[in-house]
């Protein structure tokens, strides 16, 4: 009885931590790391059609911000914090769905291409941003006016 116990325990356990480990990374925000003094850039090489991407950006005063940069079937860019206007207080942010922005702590999804008009008081945060040839440009000012975001 009591290796029977044992071993039952033994399986429960590693079931837990295989869990963890497999299921942690979608529990967590996670973004590509950009720097810049007066813009940040990222590749359009980088993000296809349908697509979205997740950034993070450090302050002056190492406040990481984060934001998502996602490319429609047509090619525009659209950008947002990533944080709505109401769930941002838990820091959850967003994951990407078959072509949807979902946020993590309401369930609300968007399509891509309609990403910043938002659900109730689920919206996402726009965040400009510009096309210059083969590159997308947020100017780092506009992201620092998002720090209260995080």
């Amino acid at each position: 009885m009591k290796g029977s116990k044992l071993t039952t325990i033994l399986v429960i356990v590693a079931l837990a931590i295989g869990v963890a480990v497999v299921a942690g990374p979608m529990f967590e925000p996670r973004c590509e790391a950009v720097n810049g003094d007066i813009v940040v850039s990222a590749s359009l090489d980088d993000l296809s059609p349908g697509t979205a991407r997740f950034f993070c950006y450090r302050d002056r005063d190492g406040h990481e911000i984060r934001f998502v940069l996602a490319r429609t079937d047509d090619g525009t860019v659209h950008s947002v914090f990533d944080g709505c206007r109401q769930c941002y207080r838990f820091h959850k942010g967003y994951i990407v769905s078959d072509g949807f922005l979902v946020c993590r702590l309401c369930g609300n999804r968007y399509k891509l291409d309609q990403m910043e008009a938002g659900l109730a008081s689920c919206q996402p945060v726009h965040l400009e941003n510009t096309q210059h040839s083969n590159k997308v440009e947020v100017k780092v000012a506009a992201l620092e006016q998002g720090q209260q975001l995080f």
